[in-house]
């Protein structure tokens, strides 16, 4: 037994040591930075609600939050003339936890300051966004990406299994039923990620990414797989919008839980997907990619309905695990065939890489406002019991149309060979 796992770790060893050193040094930056993913993902929308009970105003901070990423992507794409992709990517890291800082350092959390919170936030989103996917794209190739993006996946169920219950207990303890010593306690936790995102800085910064500089263009056609590929992400985008915020309003207002539930409940769902991603991205080959895809949109619209149908403590619960599983589920299949399109893209015209990137943002923001929008107006038109319930599963419902789309975009890639080998 003991030389059967010595014999696995050496073959895991061996695959993670073939991959290009800037691939590895993308992987562990990724990887030390994802341990304070969770902190934005769950806990910013916690503190809103901690401080408001309002879900209309968490949703309109995600908005705030993605109406400013598109706009950094163009930004970005100026800046990368005079600087290098890699000093932009650190430069996010270091906005997110000063972003998060600021926000929880707010004496009052008035709408404005909400919006202004959430418009830096989104700006740190964009700078490190748009370089990270630069930098993957030049860096890794369809040979090792599934192997790669399970790598990262991986380490993102692992950090979303640890932190939460770590932070939700911490602000628990801290606030003691005292709303100022819980703020506190956010304050804390901001310096925490702010020093993350020192160090993830500090590994990107020792990479060798030379990267053309990214001509900056807006590009007003496309052609029809990439045309496929934006519908795509603007479907993506109205249900993605609320991955962040959803558990937090669920949890805060429908069970009447507190950080330390939030928190146990994203960990133990979290638990299972870990070792779920790493074994499908060890494992997933290329043509299992529809299916990965379709069981996780399959997945959350099971959870979204069941929510809708029944509205109690079981059916949040149900709803909470689907959208942990099939969140990064979703990921591992979407992101090798988003690459994979930026990848003939590039191939017909070299100079177009970035600028098919800050369309695919584009398309995301226009799902993402969208999804917000419709969720704040049923929020405010009726109650935000009646946006939770029923919003989700409509969104859910018209996201499954993303299936034949993704399937002929997939049908229009196989054709195209881009002459590129890697390990299986």
């Amino acid at each position: 037994m003991l030389r059967k796992v010595r014999s696995q770790w050496a073959g895991e060893r061996a695959l993670f040591h073939a991959l290009p050193r800037n691939a590895k040094i993308l992987l562990a930056t990724s990887t030390l930075y994802v341990f304070a993913s969770p902190v934005f993902s769950i806990f910013v929308a916690a503190y809103i609600m901690r401080n408001s009970q309002d879900v209309a105003k968490v949703m309109t901070f995600q908005l705030a939050t993605y109406t400013a990423v598109p706009l950094v992507f163009y930004l970005n794409g100026f800046l990368l003339r005079r600087l290098p992709a890699s000093a932009l990517y650190a430069l996010g890291l270091l906005l997110s936890g000063v972003a998060l800082f600021a926000m929880t350092s707010l004496p009052v959390l008035s709408l404005p300051a909400i919006i202004g919170a959430g418009l830096m936030l989104g700006a740190a989103t964009g700078f490190h966004w748009a370089n990270r996917n630069l930098l993957s794209l030049a860096c890794t190739h369809d040979g090792f990406r599934n192997y790669y993006f399970g790598i990262e996946s991986f380490f993102s169920c692992v950090s979303f299994v640890a932190m939460p219950t770590a932070v939700g207990l911490f602000i628990t303890a801290c606030g003691n039923g005292a709303s100022d010593g819980a703020n506190m306690a956010y304050r804390a936790i901001a310096g925490v990620v702010l020093a993350l995102a020192l160090s993830a800085s500090y590994v990107v910064s020792r990479g060798a990414f030379n990267l053309p500089p990214a001509p900056m263009r807006v590009r007003m056609r496309f052609d029809r797989v990439w045309c496929q590929l934006l519908l795509l992400a603007g479907l993506k985008g109205a249900v993605q919008v609320f991955q962040s915020a959803l558990p937090a309003m669920l949890i805060m207002r429908q069970l009447g839980g507190r950080e330390n539930t939030l928190g146990m409940i994203q960990s133990a769902g979290a638990l299972a997907a870990a070792a779920l991603m790493y074994v499908t991205g060890r494992n997933m080959k290329p043509r299992h990619r529809l299916g990965v895809y379709a069981t996780a949109l399959l997945l959350y619209a099971f959870g979204a309905g069941l929510n809708t149908v029944f509205f109690n403590t079981v059916s949040v619960l149900v709803l909470l695990v689907c959208l942990l599983v099939s969140q990064p589920l979703a990921e591992l299949a979407f992101s090798p065939i988003q690459l994979q399109v930026l990848d003939r893209a590039v191939a017909r015209d070299p100079e177009s890489g970035y600028a098919h990137l800050c369309a695919f943002e584009v398309a995301l923001y226009v799902g993402r406002v969208l999804g917000s929008g419709a969720f704040i107006l049923v929020a405010q038109a009726f109650s935000g019991d009646t946006a939770l319930r029923y919003v989700l599963s409509v969104l859910a419902l018209i996201q499954l149309f993303s299936l034949p789309l993704a399937r002929a975009v997939v049908a229009n890639l196989r054709s195209v060979d881009f002459g590129i080998e890697g390990p299986a």
